[in-house]
């Protein structure tokens, strides 16, 4: 009998604390972006992402949120996903118990905002050189008087 053995099936073992420290966000990051945007880099690219974010939210809002059982003014955040193709979705909003009183169908009208957000360039991670998905918190001010 015979045995061979070939060394390049040999595995190395990488830390939980490599691999985290691998996945920390850095300043060589590019974060995610849209064609509006092109040009622009670092703050500015973030602030232009974020602002046309937040100004189709704010506009479709406006538009479809005209009717609330009680006034309120009250601000919540919505976390955000850019997956690795760039299609934006909402992970997570918490409303509190007064602005569910108050507007019972937010939630799903903000859902529908952000479905009609275009898609974005999403996030490069410079130590693997490919679209990642991202994940981020957007603040909402949702100012309503109470339908008479």
């Amino acid at each position: 009998m015979q045995f061979t053995a070939c060394h390049l099936f040999e595995s190395t073992k990488v830390s939980k604390q490599e691999i985290a420290k691998a996945s920390k966000w850095s300043a060589n990051d590019i974060g995610p972006s849209f064609n509006a945007c092109d040009g622009l880099e670092g703050s500015e690219a973030t602030t232009c992402f974020k602002n046309t974010i937040s100004t189709s939210i704010s506009e479709y809002l406006f538009d479809n949120l005209s009717v609330a059982n009680q006034t309120i003014e009250e601000e919540l955040f919505l976390s955000l996903r850019v997956d690795e193709e760039g299609f934006i979705s909402l992970d997570k909003v918490d409303l509190s118990n007064a602005l569910r009183d108050a507007i019972p169908d937010l939630e799903q009208i903000l859902t529908n905002a952000i479905l009609q957000l275009p898609q974005a360039i999403p996030a490069i991670k410079s130590n693997v050189g490919t679209y990642v998905s991202t994940e981020f918190q957007l603040p909402v001010r949702i100012i309503a008087q109470e339908s008479k």
